[in-house]
């Protein structure tokens, strides 16, 4: 990446100006690493100075860009008691470059996304093609400023629990979009594969696995989660937001099992399964369909494992069966099985977990049926005898067409692939 030669130079010295209604932006002063004013205009307003080749007229861009960026500040620091960026405490403004790939002076190889300089400030490059009033990306990306200084040592960007931040960041534009399904369409790469962790990311895929589309994804699919506990089930967003400014030691899953409570977090990770398995009740119409277009055009074909095994009018033969190696679920990954129906009829589902992970970690589970009937769905829980039992039956009509049955394993350890099998009886 090439650079340019570092400056300061006072705000009244060059340039448009774009004021918040809610900051003074006369104090901060310019500092950037990629930039000069000879080569580049730039508009400011609360803590941003966002920059443009002088060879382009983006001055329309820049102040929609601008003004998304500030309402992102303003929910990030007014609503929900964030933190602002290293910059503008140091007394600087946040550099923000607006670039057209390979036709302008910054660097070929930048994309939409977060750096540190050699300031050691962070800025943030935003394609052209996202410079809008209202941008997703640019919500995404403006939410991430203000995780950069974030005190919570369990919510480092590696390993466990590296999902959590790209995660929230993607739940923070879905918000800012109530009805646009677009923001869930990476929705299919946690679906495709339901078996792996909820914390699951290319930073800690284990040996051999596949680099592919929705492996890669799946961190910023799981925003389906946390949309789930705000948008659906009214959970705080605030115990999300504010969480990198809690001085959290625990990684984000085992923050958020302490602070909901075990029994209610178990439960509310088996609801998000069968929600997920129910077309997406409460998100915005469409999400089922767009999101499986996206992995059609992008996925692994090979890859893709979303049912363990399927079945018509009938269950398990009166066996009990096992997931095999390549569904076998990790902790906080749940299986799906699937039922083809076509007349009236009762089914029992029983489930009998084992004691143990593959690693030796105590295990935990929890039920779901989901009977999907057209456009609607109704969802049934397995009634645990214990921590690893459970049983359920449930009566369908001929127009039942599609019956599930979910296993989520919820065991009390909240990192690595660990597996925790089991067996189920599905009888008719």
């Amino acid at each position: 990446m090439r650079t340019y030669s570092s400056f300061i130079l006072a705000l009244s010295l060059i340039g448009m100006t774009w004021f918040s209604k809610s900051q003074d932006t006369s104090s901060y002063k310019i500092k950037s690493t990629y930039s000069t004013i000879e080569n580049c205009n730039y508009v400011t307003g609360g803590i941003y100075i966002v920059w443009w080749d002088k060879t382009y007229d983006y001055s329309r861009q820049a102040n929609e860009l601008l003004k998304t960026l500030v309402d992102v500040q303003n929910d990030c620091i007014g609503t929900y008691h964030m933190s602002d960026p290293p910059n503008p405490v140091a007394g600087y403004f946040y550099n923000v470059y607006i670039h057209n790939p390979k036709k302008d002076l910054f660097p070929d190889d930048w994309a939409m996304g977060q750096g540190t300089d050699d300031n050691k400030l962070p800025y943030l490059t935003i394609p052209v093609a996202y410079a809008k009033t209202g941008s997703p990306g640019a919500q995404h990306e403006g939410f991430h400023i203000f995780q950069y200084r974030a005190n919570s040592p369990g919510f480092k960007y590696s390993g466990d629990s590296q999902w959590f931040i790209e995660a929230t960041a993607n739940w923070y534009a879905a918000m800012k979009h109530p009805e646009s399904k677009e923001e869930y369409v990476t929705a299919s790469a946690v679906t495709s594969n339901p078996q792996v962790t909820m914390w699951y990311s290319f930073e800690n895929r284990e040996p051999g696995e596949k680099e592919n589309w929705q492996r890669g994804c799946h961190q910023y699919g799981m925003n389906i989660f946390l949309n789930y506990l705000t948008d659906v089930r009214k959970v705080s967003k605030a115990l999300l937001a504010g969480s990198f400014y809690g001085n959290i030691s625990l990684m984000p899953q085992e923050y958020l099992y302490d602070q909901l409570g075990k029994e209610k977090f178990c439960d509310l990770y088996a609801d998000f399964a069968a929600h997920n398995v129910s077309g997406y009740p409460g998100f915005p119409a469409g999400v089922e369909e767009r999101s499986a277009r996206e992995l059609k055009k992008y996925g692994d074909s090979l890859d893709i494992h979303p049912i363990v095994q399927t079945f018509t009018d009938a269950g398990t033969g009166g066996n009990w069966i096992r997931p095999s190696k390549d569904f076998v679920t990790r902790g906080w990954g749940y299986n799906v099985y699937k039922i083809n129906n076509t007349g009236n009829a009762s089914y029992t589902f029983l489930l009998q977990g084992d004691t143990k992970g593959s690693d030796g970690a105590t295990a935990g589970f929890r039920g779901r049926v989901v009977v999907r009937t057209g456009m609607t769905a109704r969802q049934y829980p397995l009634k645990m005898s214990d921590a690893i039992n459970g049983k359920t039956k449930i009566k369908v009509k001929s127009e039942d067409k599609e019956v599930y049955l979910i296993v989520a394993a919820t065991p009390k350890f909240f990192t690595g692939n660990q597996t925790y099998s089991y067996q189920v009886k599905i009888d008719r």
